[in-house]
């Protein structure tokens, strides 16, 4: 399946959304969501891929996503993010919304890193 390709400002307004509990139809209503348009629905229910990631984009979907703080549940590194702590159906749902010059992968001992090419 191909994933529309949003904004990152869409994607945190996304993502702000599912964690307070809006329902689509409250989205709807709602302006903030007209960049989107006849594809907020299809975006809210399937996903997304996020055009391009920077990486204090990626540290705020996973704050606000995964309510992981950068410091505190995973390291900055020269390469990337490492440490993640993510379950399985988090590092996919994770590895869904990486824009194509980035990738998530599997440490040694389970956690995850995201790498910018």
């Amino acid at each position: 399946m191909t994933l529309i390709k949003i904004s990152m400002p869409d994607a945190i307004r996304i993502e702000k959304a599912r964690r307070d509990g809006v329902e689509i139809g409250e989205l709807l209503k709602h302006e903030n969501f007209a960049s989107l348009g006849t594809d907020l629905e299809t975006v809210f229910r399937d996903g997304y891929q996020v055009k391009f990631l920077t990486v204090n984009g990626a540290k705020n979907l996973l704050r606000i996503k995964f309510g992981q703080e950068a410091d505190l549940d995973y390291t900055e590194t020269e390469q990337g993010l490492s440490g993640l702590a993510l379950d399985e159906a988090q590092a996919e749902s994770f590895r869904q919304i990486l824009s194509d010059n980035c990738r998530l992968e599997q440490e040694a001992g389970g956690s995850y890193r995201v790498i910018w090419a």
